[in-house]
């Protein structure tokens, strides 16, 4: 199994990019209540979107995983 380059480019900065936005998120909610021991991570503002990207990346991350493994594997027969 061969991808185009373009392909893979397009990928991993779509892996890259919900990965910046999952710890811009997490780091909102850490930092959000820092002059205080509050950490906003339970509230919905930041739990919706955490858990939306953090489910998008592990699918990206899977998806990534497995296709670096069918294209590695292909390549070496």
């Amino acid at each position: 199994m061969t991808l185009a380059n373009k392909k893979i480019t397009t990928l991993l900065y779509s892996v890259e990019g919900v990965g910046i936005v999952f710890v811009a998120i997490f780091l909102a909610a850490y930092l959000g209540g820092l002059p205080t021991t509050a950490v906003l991570h339970s509230e919905p503002a930041f739990k919706i979107p955490l858990i939306i990207f953090g489910a998008a990346l592990v699918i990206l991350i899977l998806v990534t995983t497995i296709l670096a493994a069918a294209t590695k594997g292909h390549s070496n027969s």
